[in-house]
């Protein structure tokens, strides 16, 4: 095949069929690897989402903990003394109460 004697029509037609092919092959490539590696997982007792996502399992939350702190003039803020310290605990504690004085 000769490419200098090809028309300029014949040529995009040709650079289209080679796409077409080039991604016809691809996709069967694809496949063919993912099933590879569907049996290759199932051989080893996985999931192929496991494998391929690098999944965990789902991380159980903790359980909800009773609030241990609670505003002195707004019982509607409270704290259970985990995470970062909520403002009103700061602002109470630079006013000079102590944390225990909140304490519910």
């Amino acid at each position: 095949m000769n490419l200098e004697n090809m028309s300029v029509e014949e040529l995009i037609n040709l650079e289209k069929q080679i796409q077409k092919t080039i991604e016809q092959k691809q996709q069967a490539e694809k496949k063919q690897l993912i099933d590879e590696f569907k049996a290759r997982a199932a051989s080893l007792g996985l999931s192929i989402d496991l494998v391929v996502n690098n999944e965990k399992p789902a991380k159980k939350t903790g359980a909800k903990v009773a609030p241990k702190y609670r505003h002195p003039s707004n019982p509607s803020l409270t704290w259970t003394g985990r995470g970062r310290t909520p403002k009103w605990i700061e602002e109470q504690i630079s006013a000079g109460r102590s944390l225990a004085s909140l304490e519910i």
